[in-house]
Order: C-alpha cells, then sequence, then structure tokens
C-alpha cells in the first residue's frame, strides 16, 4: 500500500511500478535459492557418500596393486636421478629405460 501511494504521487509511475516487479521476481528468486542451499553437514554428508561409492566401484586389492606399482615406479626414478649423467646417457638406450617408461603410460591410463 506505502508503495502504490508513493507510485500515485509521482508522474513517472511505469517506471517505479516497473522496478517494483522487478523487485519482487529478485527476492522471489533470492528466498529459492536461500532454501535450495545445502548446509555444511549435508555436504559433508554426501562428500562421505561419494567417497564410500568410490571404494565399492574398485576392488581394495586393486588399488594396493596400483599402489605398490607407483611406489616401485617412484624408487626406479629415485635410483635414476642418483646415477651421473655418463650413467643415465646408457641408461636413455637401455631396455630398462623403456620398461619403466611403459610401465608409467599403463599406470597414467
Amino acid at each position: 500500500a506505502f508503495v502504490f501511494n508513493f507510485v500515485l504521487k509521482i508522474k513517472i509511475k511505469i517506471i517505479v511500478l516497473f522496478l517494483c516487479f522487478i523487485m519482487v521476481l529478485g527476492n522471489y528468486f533470492l528466498k529459492e535459492q536461500r532454501n535450495n542451499a545445502l548446509k555444511s553437514e549435508q555436504e559433508q554428508i554426501l562428500l562421505w557418500m561419494n567417497n564410500f561409492n568410490f571404494l565399492k566401484d574398485n576392488n581394495l586389492s586393486l588399488i594396493q596393486k596400483e599402489k605398490d606399482l607407483f611406489e616401485k615406479d617412484l624408487k626406479d626414478l629415485r635410483e635414476i636421478f642418483k646415477k651421473n649423467a655418463f650413467e643415465i646417457g646408457i641408461w636413455w638406450f637401455s631396455k630398462e629405460k623403456e620398461d619403466l617408461e611403459k610401465r608409467i603410460n599403463e599406470s597414467l591410463k
């Protein structure tokens, strides 16, 4: 009633009515967003459920096997870094390099 009383007293009634309409629509959509927003506890529960789905979908022994292969590849890389330039040059053309490269590519797939 206050808004309409104010609108009737000024000359640019259409603009004020349009702005009021925009404010009402904005308030409606903001209220919808506030009601649909998840609380932090709900987000945490969803995160836990997603983590359990990941474990349920993957076989734990397969995950352990992949972890062991990854650790082995890292140990091989550490040994390569301990070599001097001449040994790395020899290693570069060896079959050991090709095997390591294949294992790393398989791990990244």
